[in-house]
């Protein structure tokens, strides 16, 4: 993955014929600091200049962020407070330059001491007209020099000072004549890893080899020079554009080229580029195509060839340092493609019965929906391992268990449960945990239909009248048990339906027990069910059917089934939630059935 972030900053650094300058220097956001304040030095006299910031061409303020507390690489800063930053930023530079002027050349020294004369006899008149600039024309500035006509970047002095404190900072650790870790070949100088990366860190001794000696650091992450510029211009890039939002996380999509034409990786490169602008001109195509709630790119780098893959890499920034959630590494487009097939086969069996769009959008926020927070209370998620590891399997076509899966679907569902009846009273009002169960069934439609759902032991037995929808339906119900609890739950359904219409109420939600039901609850619920719906006068001929076929799956089952409770009660939701292909199947479609009431 790394020495993909290195090709691709190579890459970009020739097809943009960057200098090598340009990568050590950071841009300005004109967004963010619109003006630039200039104390123009000349012929021994200075004056304060005032201009617009633009970003494409701020590289020539030479600007590079130093410690927090100290001076940056160059005497350009962003103005917080104005004495602050003209003291401990812009005077602070030159104090720091004269202080070590024994590590520069004897003209370098002798003209930053010119100009440090010129700025410190009028400090305070310089000061003053600065102060008076910002507050003319109020908004956030950047402070820089401009000296003899010139920008710090057109002023070779400055370059050259810049280029020794950067180098000076990223060699506190070296070596010389070592082999690089990212390009391979052996280099005259390395040094201990790139400023790219701040998961990286060699300031606490545990992350150090070599017995917790720092100078032997570079052991860790040897890297050389040219590396570390194209690392950093790779950085960079993933930053400006190829960070994406997903479900409250943030990753990047890293190209790696295996082989293949030049043009080859040009094409993507510029698909790349113009991913956000892509997004814009064809937002409905990508609302219809995205796997994320938060659009991304995959749907349009699903048409590369084989000779790219690609690697999320996904990150939490804590204060100045990052932190490595998960890395989804050798991700091919073929493997993408495999991906929105099973979307898209999964939105076929969920149609809309009103609105515009033709299928309910299958995405990862169906995922999410079970794997965010443990408790709705926290703060913060604290599932995102879960999250990502699943991410990670569908990505890289690793197997998940229905059982760990099950777990979590019937929490949520529980907690829909437990919710509705503190507000609805006693009785659960069943239409709002419709659209949960259905995100849980689309989740496992969509993991069969990659070929990564495992589901245990299988004891297949046909069904008399409903193997079609147990086909469609129905990958994680393939022992009879299964079978059986989910026919159940849509007889179930189908009484609680006519609870409702005949008392406004579901009083039989009661013997559900929360949907924590063990399996002598379930084989005591069918002769419940049935004498609940003989008093009613609803036990009609193809609700006999249903009850026979029930009765002979838990016949073929036997007793002692090796089922999790979760796995059960899910089994049995999911008839509740698809009752209505069951009611077609015995009552034709003469029936009106509304999604919205799980019918």
């Amino acid at each position: 993955m790394i020495s993909a972030i290195q090709e691709l900053g190579k890459l970009v650094l020739e097809q943009e014929s960057k200098e090598p300058l340009d990568v050590l220097i950071e841009p300005i956001s004109e967004n963010k600091y619109p003006f630039v304040l200039l104390i123009a030095i000349k012929n021994n006299t200075w004056k304060v200049e005032m201009e617009e910031c633009e970003e494409g061409d701020s590289y020539k303020y030479l600007y590079r962020r130093g410690a927090s507390n100290g001076s940056n690489f160059s005497p350009t800063a962003m103005v917080t407070d104005l004495e602050k930053t003209f003291d401990k930023k812009l005077m602070a530079w030159f104090d720091k330059i004269i202080n070590q002027k024994t590590n520069f050349s004897e003209p370098d020294i002798s003209y930053i001491q010119e100009i440090y004369t010129i700025l410190h006899e009028n400090r305070d008149e310089i000061f003053e007209t600065l102060k008076t600039k910002i507050s003319e024309t109020p908004g956030r500035y950047v402070l820089t020099l401009k000296i003899n006509g010139h920008y710090l970047k057109e002023d070779p002095t400055f370059v050259s000072l810049f280029s020794h404190l950067i180098q000076e900072k990223d060699s506190e650790v070296s070596a010389k004549d070592k082999v690089c870790s990212v390009c391979d070949h052996q280099k005259d100088f390395v040094m201990a890893g790139s400023p790219a990366f701040k998961f990286y860190t060699n300031d606490k001794p545990g992350f150090i080899s070599g017995g917790f000696d720092k100078e032997l650091a570079w052991r860790n992450f040897p890297v050389c020079m040219d590396c570390n510029l194209y690392l950093q211009e790779g950085k960079r890039f993933l930053e400006n554009r190829l960070k994406f939002r997903f479900y409250g996380l943030e990753y990047y999509l890293i190209p790696e080229f295996l082989f293949g034409e030049e043009n080859t990786r040009d094409e993507v490169i510029e698909i790349l580029k113009s991913g956000n602008k892509y997004k814009t001109l064809h937002s409905q195509q990508q609302i219809g195509n995205s796997l994320a709630d938060e659009e991304d790119i995959l749907d349009i780098l699903q048409e590369a060839e084989d000779d790219v893959l690609f690697h999320l890499l996904f990150l939490r920034k804590i204060q100045s340092a990052e932190r490595i959630l998960m890395v989804i590494e050798d991700v091919v487009p073929t493997r993408l493609r495999k991906i929105f097939e099973a979307k898209e086969q999964v939105e076929k069996r969920f149609p809309l019965q009103k609105g515009l769009t033709p299928y309910y959008r299958y995405h990862f926020g169906r995922i999410r929906v079970f794997f965010n927070k443990s408790d709705d209370n926290k703060r913060q998620s604290d599932l995102d391992k879960y999250f990502l590891e699943i991410t990670s399997a569908v990505f890289r076509g690793q197997s998940i268990d229905i059982r760990f899966l099950t777990t979590f679907f019937m929490q949520e569902i529980r907690k829909h449960v437990a919710s509705t009846s503190e507000r609805d009273g006693d009785e659960v009002n069943t239409d709002k945990i419709f659209y949960v169960v259905r995100d849980a069934l689309m989740n496992v439609l969509f993991f069969a239909e990659l070929k990564i759902l495992k589901t245990g032991e299988e004891n297949f037995v046909p069904s008399k009248l409903f193997e079609d929808i147990f086909e469609l339906y129905g990958p994680h119900l393939d022992r009879p048990e299964k079978k059986a609890l989910f026919l159940l739950g849509a007889l179930t359904q189908m009484l609680l339906k006519k609870q409702q219409i005949e008392r406004n109420s579901q009083p039989f939600l009661k013997q559900l027990k929360g949907l924590k039901m063990i399996e002598k609850d379930f084989l005591g619920l069918l002769p419940k069910v049935q004498d609940k719906l003989q008093q009613y006068n609803a036990f009609d001929p193809k609700k006999k059917l249903l009850a026979e076929e029930i009765s002979d799956f838990f016949l073929r089952a036997g007793t002692g089934w090796k089922l999790p409770v979760d796995e059960m009660n899910f089994c049995f939701v999911s008839g509740m939630n698809l009752v209505h292909h069951i009611e077609n199947i015995l009552y034709g479609n003469k029936h009106e059935h509304n999604e919205g009431e799980g019918k």
